[in-house]
């Protein structure tokens, strides 16, 4: 059965964050496309996935958490037999292409456990300011999830993390150690695998792959 939603005023203050039309639009017709950065970033990122995707695949079930407008859907198409895109955000699911879409706020997942064989869980965490919220969520991919979990998180030893910080910019993005993300892992049930950097040393932007730890520690292939 689903958890509480534990840490449930700060998932719906970043609801409220993404919950318009014309955020939406962008994310769906430029965020990734507009300029010759994001494209890079997005290539950088797709491979990434992609890599750890075809490594560890096919898998039956698919997660891909949160959505937004479908960035990931055809990639994770070609590595699961099926794919739920859960946002809380309803703008961002209705731009995304996919069939199997759902709202619901990552604290407190409407699914069964051990319902997916690997999660997708793309630029969320690091809108996430609190620890215990940040493990809440973790745990609760843990709880709904039998195999590996891909996700992203900002690493406080890039240049962008510093210069955020001596400007007092972007108070609402929190960036970690991959120490200290390495303990809320932990915490939450899994393991760090292997890790990749956008642009290491420069870019906030980092990717990990998590395994199950413990009794959980199963296969995901289909």
């Amino acid at each position: 059965m689903p958890s509480s939603d534990r840490g449930g005023d700060g998932l719906r203050a970043l609801r409220s964050e993404y919950e318009s039309a014309a955020r939406a639009r962008h994310y769906a017709e430029e965020r990734w496309t507009r300029t010759r950065r994001a494209r890079r970033t997005d290539r950088r990122e797709q491979g990434f996935v992609g890599a750890w995707l075809e490594e560890l695949g096919p898998f039956r079930r698919a997660l891909d958490l949160p959505c937004g407008t479908g960035r990931f859907a055809p990639l994770l198409a070609r590595h699961a037999h099926e794919v739920v895109a859960v946002d809380a955000a309803h703008a961002m699911l209705l731009r995304h292409p996919g069939r199997s879409r759902l709202q619901a706020s990552a604290g407190a997942l409407p699914f069964a456990e051990a319902s997916f064989d690997v999660v997708l869980c793309s630029r969320l965490l690091h809108h996430l300011l609190e620890p215990e919220l940040r493990t809440a969520v973790l745990a609760e991919f843990a709880r709904v999830c039998r195999g590996p979990l891909i996700a992203s998180h900002f690493d406080s030893r890039s240049y962008q993390a510093w210069r955020a910080g001596i400007r007092r910019r972007d108070r609402a993005r929190f960036a970690q150690t991959p120490a200290s993300f390495r303990a809320e892992a932990l915490a939450a049930g899994w393991r760090e695998r292997d890790r990749r950097y956008v642009a290491r040393g420069w870019s906030q932007q980092t990717w990990v792959l998590l395994e199950p730890v413990g009794e959980r520690r199963t296969g995901g292939r289909a």
